[in-house]
């Protein structure tokens, strides 16, 4: 049986359950699933590049798909990341920026700069791959990770029968453990390996 869509996770689910009485709750178990895995899990397979577009109040939108921000960049420069007080707090003048908050809906950029087509704001940012429905059979996640919505979804249908979940529940945290395990290892894959001096 193929886990690659949402029908595909649905029969699933209810094959590892081994009830046929379920059809109408198991969307919700996946729904359920999904907030979870959007709250807690953070991978290459969830990120996308953007440019920004940068007002003369150094104030950029966010995306409607933002979730968190990874790395944020000025003309290829990294900015450093400051809480919204501290920006706040700065005394206002005019130069490349050199760090940024978030502001409700938008990012702030300090200092603030004349925005030129030379100028250049690009974010990293992990964004919601968005939801399986019967219309939207797959994502981003999904396809990398199927294991991880069959066992958070089972985990949800556990609650829902009140029946022992551990099982499910050690399931999903293996299978998150394997990724970020993974997504780490691949940061750091093909650099070559240093040895530093402890004196």
């Amino acid at each position: 049986m193929s886990i690659a869509t949402y029908d595909g996770l649905k029969a699933a689910i209810a094959n590892w359950l081994n009830r046929t009485d379920l059809t109408a709750e198991i969307p919700e178990f996946i729904e359920l699933a999904e907030s979870r895995i959007l709250h807690e899990l953070r991978t290459p397979s969830n990120e996308k590049t953007i440019l920004l577009s940068v007002n003369s109040e150094g104030y950029a939108t966010l995306p409607s798909d933002f979730l968190e921000a990874k790395d944020v960049f000025w003309n290829y420069n990294p900015l450093e990341r400051v809480s919204l007080s501290q920006i706040h707090s700065f005394e206002a003048h005019s130069a490349v920026p050199t760090c940024f908050a978030r502001e409700t809906y938008r990012l702030k950029f300090f200092p603030t700069s004349g925005t030129t087509s030379a100028n250049e704001a690009r974010m990293i940012y992990y964004y919601d791959v968005g939801r399986l429905t019967s219309d939207t059979q797959t994502n981003a996640m999904l396809t990398m990770a199927p294991e991880v919505y069959l066992y958070a979804s089972l985990a949800e249908a556990s609650n829902f029968l009140a029946s022992d979940g551990s099982r499910w529940e050690t399931g999903y945290q293996k299978a998150v453990a394997r990724i970020i395990k993974h997504t780490r290892e691949a940061e750091v894959a093909g650099s070559t390996p240093q040895v530093n001096i402890g004196y």
